[in-house]
């Protein structure tokens, strides 16, 4: 019985001596699983953190961060003797973000006097072309400036130059705009407003913040409202860069892990930096503003580093919500946030509570909108990148940050723009054309440098296709006759002013070809005129006669000197106009008429910098003789002469005649082209007026272009034309009549200007004398 009882103790034992291996493997069994499933995770986030520091090594190679080439317009230049009031100044100066103060504090700041105005300039450029910020006084008589005075040292300056406004930038991607802007660039009040609204603990987290997220979640419910993120600067990068922004747990997940991947990967001042550059501050037109250095010249038109605190704690409060805060569009709700930016900086103890209180007392600040954008003035910038390509590659100019200092003058493209509209408008109405019939082109330059200050393809504002200014190929019209007159007064042994032309019928036959008999405007025949008077009056016959004297090669050969690239036939309608240029190429060729003779190729680049402020390249004006002077001087007489007493005699209606305005109109076959090209002593401005169908527009050079031209520059600063007589020159009274020297008796007397040995040599039958003229040069 005993052994029994064993015997089942024994077998009871081993049952539980089986069982506890089993059990023991069944442990094994789910810790076997529980790694694997760790491994397993640990395997897909590693996976997951490695595909998300791809995308971003990927995001970042080469450039970390593309900056496309800023454009930067004609700067402000003030010298004595300038046609200038203070409010001219004062008006150009707060658009640029300067701002009206009882005395100069610092940079920015400008006061009137009494016939003066103080301007404490700011520092202009960077790198190898910097200038310190200088206090001037600006002194005006009768609304010309009288001087430029350093205040520092009391002495005269010859000019003044402003800092260049900056325009725009070659567009980066899609839609994309930035100025780059180093960490320690940046005002310190901008970068506390920055972290204590932002990140407060940035310099010690490695991604993501939890005391910040509970720090945030205290702040909105004591506000009752969110008035601060959880999110740190790089989560926020993350976000920017690469995710949307839907609000889903997923997101924030991905977010999480990104922006710890980006700390691994990059120091805490490239983040920063990063973070400074891409934050979106706003939209201008079409374009992102991106970083606070744009946001600043947008919203402030100053440079970054001239913030003011209350205007930083501005930009850092439109980080929340840019459009809701648009302080253009929503000034109260901009206000409010920027004010509570302030308090909390007091209460963060980086202002004092008095500090915060006054500053939330003064007005935002915000200039004018300015757009910020090249597109306001396409066929300008499609020129402008013409002229870039033959220096740089697209990629350079799009990603290299390159400062680009052009000659655009952007008050007088806008106006020449706005005057184009306007008359065209007019002019259709008048016609009683359908709307939007008539197109045009207005070039606007600086003749003595070459410099193209405004250029308009279109009369649409902003429209970017087929660029007339540069494109359009016309016939010119009468718009070469100064070319065959110059061509012969460049032979003064046989022609003058006076030398006298047959103003009669002409018939020109050619093996091969129909007879060709020109006619005059008027269909009128004049007899023997004097040389100026078939300019002035822009006679065909006279100047085909002439022409035709001189050989058509010879006066092709004088517009190849004035600039023109392009094959001309030899045809004797050449005389008349009939070969095809554009407004470009005319203006090319007046600016050597305008300059007295010389040659400045037109340009729309001063200089380029590179991002450090480096000159990489300059531009400087290219002069060459295209003309002796003497010459180029009787053909100015002459066109000054078409303004005040020929074709062009209606502009006197609108400009003083002591500017001694000079110009020429031009009007081909039927009327389907309508040119004027005109000057003052500092602004040479060229029209076209058409259909792009090439249909007449029933306009002469005088009731189509001109009128544009007046009312470009009406409204323009324009200075008196006054070339002096050289040595090699005289004047002498002719009577119109015969081109013979006139004294008292005759009824009719104009003095006209001579190169010495090519003055009339007999008198007029009217003066009663007869013989040499000798003697009697005035």
């Amino acid at each position: 019985m005993a052994n029994k009882r064993q015997t089942q103790k024994d077998r009871t034992k081993a049952k539980k001596s089986r069982a506890r291996p089993r059990a023991a493997r069944g442990g094994n069994f789910w810790l076997f699983i529980s790694t694997r499933l760790l491994a397993g995770l640990f395997f897909v986030t590693l996976v997951i953190l490695l595909y998300f520091d791809l995308e971003i090594r990927q995001r970042f190679s080469g450039n970390i961060q593309a900056e496309p080439a800023h454009v930067y317009g004609r700067p402000l230049t003030l010298s004595k003797g300038q046609a200038y009031t203070p409010e001219d100044i004062a008006d150009r100066l707060e658009a640029n973000g300067y701002r009206r103060a009882g005395t100069l504090a610092e940079p920015g700041d400008f006061a009137l006097a009494a016939h003066a105005m103080d301007v404490f300039i700011r520092r202009s450029g960077q790198g190898d072309d910097s200038t310190e910020a200088r206090a001037v006084r600006i002194a005006f008589d009768r609304g010309i400036v009288s001087g430029v005075i350093e205040h520092a040292s009391g002495d005269h300056v010859d000019q003044v130059e402003f800092a260049p406004p900056l325009i725009g930038s070659l567009q980066l991607g899609p839609h994309k705009d930035r100025i780059s802007l180093k960490p320690h660039q940046a005002p310190a009040g901008l970068l506390e407003a920055l972290f204590i609204m932002e990140d407060r603990n940035f310099q010690n987290h490695h991604g993501i913040d939890p005391r910040g997220i509970l720090r945030a979640v205290w702040s909105n419910l004591r506000h009752g409202r969110t008035v601060q993120g959880a999110s740190t600067l790089t989560q926020q990068l993350v976000k920017n860069l690469f995710l949307n922004p839907q609000k889903k747990l997923t997101r924030k997940m991905v977010e999480a892990m990104m922006a710890i991947m980006m700390e691994l990967r990059f120091s805490k001042a490239t983040i920063l930096e990063l973070y400074l550059n891409e934050v979106f501050l706003g939209q201008s037109g079409n374009r992102a503003i991106h970083g606070f250095a744009l946001a600043s010249e947008y919203w402030f038109a100053r440079p970054v580093n001239q913030l003011k605190v209350e205007e930083a704690a501005m930009l850092v409060g439109m980080i929340a919500a840019p459009s809701f805060y648009n302080p253009r569009k929503h000034p109260e709700r901009a206000l409010k946030r920027r004010n509570l930016v302030l308090a909390t900086l007091a209460g963060a103890g980086s202002i004092s509570e008095r500090s915060a209180e006054l500053l939330s007392q003064k007005p935002l600040g915000i200039v004018e909108h300015q757009s910020l954008s090249t597109s306001d003035f396409p066929s300008w910038l499609d020129y402008l990148h013409r002229q870039l390509r033959q220096y740089y590659p697209v990629k350079t100019l799009r990603e290299n940050g390159l400062n680009l200092y052009t000659t655009l003058d952007i008050d007088i493209q806008k106006t020449a723009q706005q005057a184009l509209t306007d008359t065209l408008v007019r002019l259709e109405q008048r016609k009683e054309m359908a709307p939007g019939a008539l197109q045009g082109a207005v070039i606007v330059v600086d003749p003595g440098r070459g410099e193209i200050l405004a250029l308009v393809g279109d009369r649409a504002r902003g429209y970017s296709g087929f660029n007339r200014a540069v494109d359009a190929r016309r016939p010119v019209g009468s718009l070469v006759k100064p070319v065959v007159y110059l061509t012969a007064l460049q032979i003064p042994e046989k022609y003058s002013l006076a030398t006298m032309l047959d103003d009669s019928p002409l018939t020109f036959r050619s093996e091969g070809s129909e007879p060709w008999s020109p006619q005059n405007y008027d269909g009128k025949f004049h007899g023997p005129v004097p040389l100026y008077q078939g300019l002035v009056h822009s006679r065909n016959l006279p100047t085909v006669r002439l022409g035709l004297e001189l050989g058509v090669d010879r006066v092709i050969d004088t517009m190849r000197r004035f600039g023109i690239r392009r094959d001309i036939a030899d045809y004797p309608s050449t005389l008349l106009g009939a070969s095809q240029h554009s407004p470009l190429e005319m203006t090319q060729m007046y600016q050597v008429i305008a300059n007295q003779g010389s040659l400045i190729p037109l340009r729309t680049i001063r200089s380029i910098r590179n991002h450090r402020g480096h000159t990489v390249a300059r531009f400087p004006v290219s002069k060459s003789r295209a003309v002796d002077y003497e010459s180029a001087f009787l053909i100015d007489h002459a066109l000054a002469m078409v303004v005040r007493q020929g074709t062009a005699a209606g502009l006197g209606r609108s400009f003083d005649a002591r500017l001694n305005l000079a110009g020429k109109t031009g009007t081909t076959d039927d009327f389907r082209d309508s040119w004027f090209a005109g000057y003052s002593a500092n602004l040479l401005t060229v029209v076209w007026v058409g259909r792009d169908d090439n249909q007449p527009v029933n306009l002469s050079g005088a009731s189509g272009a001109m009128r544009v031209w007046e009312e470009v520059m009406s409204r323009l600063r324009l200075e008196k034309s006054s070339p002096a007589q050289n040595d090699n020159m005289v004047t002498v009274s002719i009577d119109p009549g015969t081109g013979l020297v006139a004294n008292q008796r005759c009824p009719q007397r104009l003095n006209l200007p001579f190169i010495k040995g090519s003055e009339p040599e007999g008198f007029a039958p009217c003066s009663g004398l007869s013989g040499s003229s000798a003697g009697w040069f005035k």
